[in-house]
């Protein structure tokens, strides 16, 4: 971190101090910035086959662009900043904006009951917050993967109904009241509908695309055939094969995914949050202040589905869903934005540094060395030896807990956060958008902890002895 100034010593030396002070915050030569993110795109290009476009913005100026790869293979179409990928939960970003700002406007509030909007809302008794703070216990879509791969078009409405029949009853672990939900933010988007008397496509159109300039953004419909421009595929590489790993066809449900936009609109759409131009700033700032749960770190998801800091002032999100990773980052003290997508399923323990190289690029400074070590693959079966207290020095003490074979982490006095394996030996944390990894032995493990916001490492504590 930077040294506090030193107090001025006589008033004559302050015009040189404002001079030097004016030289250090300028913003660094485009030039540089270039140099520096065309580094860290072809090393993640080399090492982690990234496909995809990159787009950099200060003060909604266009500093940087660039895009590597293809958006289909055989017959084989090139990535372009303006080529239109599978956007993900970034779609939850567009969601919560409509439901605050409605909520602002009178036009419905957050403790409204969901049946008041959607009579035929399998839970009775729960309210529009609990679908936008992940409190509803609602199914993740692979409970309607048979109908998905049986290619029938499914709206949200045929999803909720099927929940009433498959799932009664809101399901959550044990101890854990904020599950990660996408079908919550498709209901919400139901509910945005009802109270606009508007499909959620045109008051996204009205109310943002089209007064921001998001000239690509769209709502896909639930076929590909019917899409507007030709579709980027997804993929993942297997040895030296790249195979598909896509969306399905016949999905016709929107608002926690199924927005598409390039990187150059996501980027646009970053830069309406950091010059306050996405709605009026006192609801801006609401919408900041307002915590969406209790994280027990530094940082948090706030009421508009943006991981903050501490004090509101950067922000991000990301999209995640098969081959499609996109990341949103925006910082209102530097007027910037940077956002990427990518089809080539990015690698998990890459994708925090990726933002965070970028982010660093765009201020002129050479992205930090990766201090890693070899990461060590956890099966089912060792879940029970990573449980116990864990201290950070700079995120304090984070409890690991399993239960019915799931791994569950508790920050500080934060909420339960269910935690999922993604890979042989990487964890992903939803709610808390952390990354997790261990290396050492089992007798003498240490956690790494990994995003955007966060680099840290942790240690076990010793097991309380037992008391007679």
């Amino acid at each position: 971190m930077d040294r506090p100034p030193r107090p001025l010593q006589t008033w004559t030396a302050l015009p040189v101090l404002l001079v030097l002070a004016a030289c250090a915050s300028a913003p660094p030569p485009v030039g540089t910035v270039a140099a520096l993110a065309d580094h860290v795109i072809d090393d993640v290009a080399a090492t982690a086959h990234f496909n995809g476009a990159v787009v950099l913005m200060r003060d909604g100026a266009l500093v940087y662009e660039r895009a590597v790869g293809l958006a289909q293979r055989n017959p084989d179409r090139p990535f372009t900043v303006d080529t239109p990928s599978d956007g993900a939960s970034l779609a939850k970003t567009l969601t919560a904006a409509a439901v605050w700002e409605l909520a602002a406007e009178g036009r419905l509030s957050l403790d409204d009951p969901v049946t008041r909007h959607l009579p035929g809302y399998p839970y009775a008794g729960q309210t529009v917050r609990d679908l936008v703070t992940h409190r509803n216990g609602l199914p993740d879509y692979g409970v309607f993967e048979d109908e998905l791969n049986a290619r029938t078009v499914l709206h949200t409405p045929d999803l909720l109904v099927l929940t009433a029949k498959r799932q009664p009853q809101p399901q959550r672990p044990p101890g854990v009241t904020v599950e990660y939900s996408n079908l919550g933010y498709d209901a919400a988007a139901l509910v945005v509908e009802r109270a606009s008397g508007r499909p959620i496509a045109g008051f996204w159109r009205e109310r943002y695309f089209a007064p921001l300039g998001l000239q690509g953004m769209f709502a896909r419909p639930a076929r590909f055939a019917d899409f507007p421009v030709p579709r980027t595929v997804g993929y993942r590489r297997e040895g030296a094969a790249w195979v598909p790993h896509d969306s399905y066809d016949g999905e016709g449900f929107v608002g926690a995914s199924n927005v598409h936009a390039s990187a150059r609109d996501w980027a646009r759409w970053g830069d309406a949050f950091a010059r306050g131009r996405v709605m009026p700033q006192a609801r801006l700032d609401a919408g900041l202040q307002a915590p969406l749960l209790a994280s027990g770190l530094p940082s948090t998801l706030t009421m508009l589905s943006w991981y903050c800091d501490e004090a509101r002032r950067r922000c991000h999100y990301t999209g995640d869903y098969n081959g499609f990773y996109a990341q949103v980052w925006w910082d209102r003290e530097r007027r910037e934005a940077v956002a990427y997508v990518s089809n080539s399923t990015l690698p998990a323990w890459r994708r925090a540094r990726l933002t965070r190289d970028l982010v660093d690029a765009l201020a002129g400074r050479a992205p930090a060395a990766d201090a890693t070590p070899a990461l060590r693959a956890v099966a089912r079966d060792d879940l029970p030896a990573l449980a116990g207290t864990w201290q950070s020095a700079t995120l304090g003490r984070l409890a690991l807990s399993v239960d019915d074979g799931r791994l569950f982490l508790r920050a500080g006095r934060g909420e339960p956060a269910s935690i999922f394996q993604v890979g042989r030996d990487v964890f992903y944390v939803p709610t808390l958008e952390l990354w997790l990894a261990f290396s050492g032995t089992p007798a003498s493990p240490t956690m790494h902890i990994r995003s955007v916001f966060h680099v840290a490492e942790a240690t076990r504590l010793p097991a309380a002895a037992p008391t007679s």
